[in-house]
């Protein structure tokens, strides 16, 4: 089983979507978790996505199914004792001071990784505030866009009307030109 944050392999915009959530909603794809499970002999591609109220929720089950998945694998994986096979009877000594040394340097591994681990997890808080002020300033942009292109349609319906009513005035001025010449025609004609 795997588990990831986000929706891993799919578009967030084409799974269903309820309450506030609008369908081009690009923001709403930190609050996803994906869980892809092991085939089965009946079903070959086995894929679920949760979706949450909010980050933190999404990232509380993220690290508890993480727990749990790594404890599995700790519990079931295999012993030294089952690997060595010793016949009943056989023991292996081992200094005392040997054993402190190794369960040490162990502890110091496993400090080492959780430090590493807490450090990671602010890590990634921190670039998904980051990816959802980018997010943010795209829609932002997208918005600003759409705005821009009203505007240019606008003003070229405007320019459009404009260029019509010059040329009906132009027509209009060439026609009262005409009708004037004829005029002053008849009135040198008359004297």
């Amino acid at each position: 089983m795997e588990v990831k944050a986000g929706c891993d392999g799919y578009d967030v915009n084409q799974l269903p979507h309820t309450g506030k959530a609008k369908p081009g909603d690009i923001r709403q794809s930190s609050l996803f978790l994906t869980l892809k499970a092991s085939p089965t002999p009946t079903a070959s591609h086995r894929v679920y996505y949760l979706m949450f109220k909010s980050r933190a929720a999404r990232n509380d089950l993220l690290m508890g199914l993480r727990a749990l998945l790594a404890d599995l694998q700790i519990h079931e994986g295999v012993g030294v004792s089952q690997i060595l096979n010793l016949p009943e009877g056989n023991e292996i000594l081992v200094p005392l001071s040997e054993v402190y040394q190794v369960l040490d340097f162990e502890r110091r591994n496993y400090d080492r990784i959780l430090l590493m681990m807490l450090q990671g997890n602010t890590d990634l808080k921190e670039k998904e505030d980051e990816l959802l002020a980018m997010r943010d300033k795209v829609e932002k942009m997208i918005l600003e866009s759409k705005e821009k292109e009203r505007v240019q349609l606008e003003d070229s319906t405007l320019i459009m009307q404009l260029s019509k009513k010059l040329e009906t005035l132009l027509m209009d001025n060439e026609d009262l030109r005409e009708h004037n010449e004829r005029l002053t025609e008849r009135l040198v004609s008359l004297f």
